[in-house]
């Protein structure tokens, strides 16, 4: 496990940093109407979906909390680490939004059912072949949400929901 903790970290600034070329638009943030057919993570305690207002009221306190000047909005994104995942958000009006969930706890499963340590064959019996791949990331996307598996030697070793901000 604490091999995949740098791995993990080195995934998400890949991914934040990516989304440095993205501008945002009037219409792509907190719109009122989601299209239902979106990614989002339940876990025994609580739903997460994307692009949904966070608050540590919410969602408790965090283990652990860090800030970097976003590249696609103005202000900070805000990473806050839990037990279980890590939520980063974007910031739109004095509020914080749901931009990113990245599973550290192989215990938790995706909705779908997928977690960390299974198989890339498990993930395509559960999501399909509907997937885009690039270096061993296979991302799968519904609506303005996407779910992205990072393959090592046919295993997942690392799952992250992201808010599609293009």
């Amino acid at each position: 496990m604490k091999k995949i903790i740098p791995i993990l970290l080195l995934i998400t600034i890949v991914f934040l940093t990516a989304s440095c070329g993205n501008k945002e638009t009037k219409d792509d943030n907190n719109e009122k109407n989601m299209p239902e057919s979106t990614y989002s993570l339940k876990t025994d305690e609580r739903t997460i979906d994307l692009n949904t207002e966070f608050t540590k009221d919410t969602y408790g306190e965090p283990l652990d909390y860090s800030e970097t000047a976003s590249c696609a909005f103005e202000g900070l994104d805000k990473t806050y680490t839990y037990e279980q995942y890590e939520i980063t958000t974007y910031p739109k009006d004095d509020k914080e939004y749901i931009y990113s969930i990245l599973l550290l706890d192989p215990n938790v499963k995706t909705t779908e059912g997928v977690a960390i340590d299974d198989s890339k064959d498990k993930m395509i019996e559960v999501y399909g072949e509907d997937y885009q791949e690039e270096e061993g990331n296979y991302t799968y996307t519904k609506g303005k949400t996407s779910i992205v598996f990072v393959i090592q030697d046919d295993k997942i070793i690392s799952i992250e929901y992201l808010y599609i901000t293009e």
